[in-house]
């Protein structure tokens, strides 16, 4: 009889615990079913925030015959041809131009300046090193495109 009773206890454990288990899969199971799934969808209908778009300000785009018109006053400056060399634009503000000219025959390169006044575009320098702060002073390039210049003693300034 005492192994009759001990069964008897074991299974009344073994019974709350199995219930004990099951309320408390059951109660993630709700929690997950009405909260859970709420909080998912909320997630995903929120709304994304709005990307900003940075709108940079930049130089009007030359037209070919300001282009062609910057080509010809650094060829003009270089006693140089189109057949001699190729100038290339880097910078154009509409009034200032800066680029590039590479000789067909030769091994390096050199950069150059030009300023557009009433006249039309005029190249200022051409060359390797710094302008001269003469050369560059009349017609106020920026000094971002300008930082240096030399000085009448050909020490280099900051602009």
């Amino acid at each position: 009889m005492a192994e009759t009773q001990n069964l008897t206890g074991n299974s009344w454990k073994i019974g709350f615990f199995t219930l004990l288990a099951f309320l408390i899969i059951g109660a993630n199971v709700f929690v997950w079913f009405f909260w859970g799934k709420g909080m998912i969808l909320k997630t995903n209908l929120a709304p994304s925030p709005t990307p900003t778009i940075k709108v940079e300000t930049t130089a009007p785009t030359p037209t070919v015959d300001e282009t062609e018109a910057i080509k010809q006053a650094v060829f003009k400056k270089t006693g140089l041809s189109a057949s001699q060399a190729e100038v290339s634009i880097n910078k154009n503000t509409g009034q200032h131009a800066t680029g590039n000219i590479k000789e067909f025959e030769a091994v390096g390169g050199a950069y150059w300046l030009a300023a557009k006044t009433p006249q039309g575009w005029v190249c200022v320098y051409d060359g390797q090193a710094n302008p001269t702060c003469e050369q560059i002073a009349p017609y106020s390039f920026p000094k971002d495109m300008v930082p240096e210049c030399l000085d009448t003693n050909g020490k280099v300034m900051k602009r």
